[in-house]
C-alpha cells in the first residue's frame, strides 16, 4: 500500500484525470494520421521507456516478483488494462466523438465499486452512493450540454460498443490491481504491465506499419503521442495504481468522473470549444461528488491512524 499522504494521493489521482481527459483530445489528433493500434503502441513504447528507468532506479531487481503466481498477476494486467483496454478504445475513439466517447466511460467508475463490492468486498456506503450519484449527474450534464434529450440521440454506433469493452477490461485491471498489489509496488504493477500489453500492442500494430507511419506523420501526431506516453501512460497509470493501492478500487475509480471536464477544458484551451453554464454546473456537480467520496476515506485512515496511535 502507498504510504504516502493522503493529500498527495487525492491531488495525484485529479492530475491523473487531467492527464486522461488530455488523451481525448491528443488521441483525436493522433488518429488523424496514424491507425488506432498504431497510436497505443506509441504511447506505451513511449511510457514504457518513461517507466522501466523510474523503476530501475527506484526498486530494482529486488523489487521483482519472485513467484509464478506474481508474475501471472502482471501478466493479466498487461493483457488488460495495456492491450485489452486501448485495443478497444482506440478503436472505438476512432468511430466517434470525444465528448460520446467520454460519455461511455463515465460508466467506468460505477462499475468498478459494484464488482469491487462483490470480489473484494469494499463496502457501499450512503456517503460513497451519494458521491456517486451526484458525480455521475454532473458528468452527464456536462456531456449533455443540460440537454437531456441530446443524450438519446447521440450517435454512438459501434464504436460505443468497442468503448464498453474498453471499461470492461479497465474495470477488471483496476479490481485485479488491487489484489496484485498485496505482493508488489504500484510501480512494479504498472511497469510490469506495461512489459507484458507493449509486445501485444506491437503485433496488433504490425500490419498498420507503425515505424513507417510513424516517420510519415507530421509533428502534431508526435508532439500528441508524446503526451500520451509520458503523462497519459507513465505517470497517470503509475498515479492510479497508487491511488488504487491507497483508497481501493471504488473510490480511486470515482476521479474518472473528472476526465470529461477536463477533456472539455483542454478541448477549449486548444480547439476553441465553448464554455458554457451546463458544462460548469456539471463540473462543479461532479467536484462536489469526487469529494464526498475520498473525504470518507480521509476519515476512515486518520481514525486507523488514531487506534493505532493509541
Amino acid at each position: 500500500m502507498s504510504r504516502r499522504a493522503p493529500g498527495a494521493i487525492l491531488a495525484r489521482l485529479t492530475l491523473t484525470a487531467a492527464f486522461w481527459g488530455g488523451a481525448f483530445v491528443a488521441g483525436k489528433i493522433a488518429l488523424a494520421s496514424l491507425g488506432p493500434l498504431t497510436v497505443a503502441f506509441w504511447r506505451f513504447a513511449i511510457g514504457a521507456a518513461v517507466l522501466a528507468p523510474v523503476w530501475a532506479a527506484r526498486e530494482g531487481r529486488g523489487a521483482a516478483p519472485r513467484s509464478a503466481r506474481a508474475w501471472g498477476g502482471l501478466a493479466a494486467l498487461g493483457v488488460l488494462g495495456v492491450f485489452g483496454y486501448n485495443w478497444f478504445f482506440f478503436r472505438g475513439l476512432a468511430l466517434v466523438e470525444p465528448g460520446a466517447a467520454a460519455l461511455v466511460i463515465t460508466t467506468n467508475p460505477a462499475l468498478t465499486a459494484l464488482v469491487s463490492s462483490l470480489l473484494l468486498r469494499e463496502r457501499l456506503s450512503p456517503l460513497r452512493l451519494a458521491g456517486f450519484a451526484l458525480a455521475a449527474s454532473g458528468a452527464l450534464v456536462v456531456l449533455s450540454g443540460g440537454n437531456w434529450e441530446a443524450l438519446a440521440h447521440l450517435r454512438l454506433g459501434p464504436g460505443a460498443g468497442l468503448l464498453g469493452l474498453a471499461v470492461v477490461a479497465w474495470v477488471f485491471y483496476t479490481v485485479l490491481g488491487k489484489v496484485v498489489m498485496g505482493g508488489v509496488s504500484p510501480l512494479t504493477a504498472s511497469a510490469g504491465s506495461f512489459l507484458v500489453g507493449l509486445p501485444l500492442l506491437a503485433a496488433a500494430a504490425w500490419r498498420e506499419g507503425p515505424l513507417s507511419a510513424l516517420f510519415a506523420a507530421p509533428a502534431a501526431a508526435w508532439a500528441a503521442l508524446g503526451f500520451m506516453g509520458v503523462f497519459s501512460s507513465a505517470l497517470a497509470f503509475l498515479w492510479f495504481y497508487e491511488g488504487v493501492a491507497a483508497l481501493g478500487a471504488g473510490r480511486a475509480s470515482v476521479f474518472i468522473y473528472l476526465v470529461p471536464g477536463f477533456a472539455l477544458a483542454i478541448s477549449h484551451a486548444l480547439l476553441g470549444e465553448p464554455v458554457t453554464v451546463p458544462k460548469v454546473a456539471g463540473g462543479a456537480l461532479v467536484v462536489v461528488g469526487v469529494v464526498l467520496t475520498s473525504l470518507r476515506g480521509r476519515k476512515r485512515s486518520g481514525a486507523r491512524a488514531q487506534r493505532a496511535a493509541g
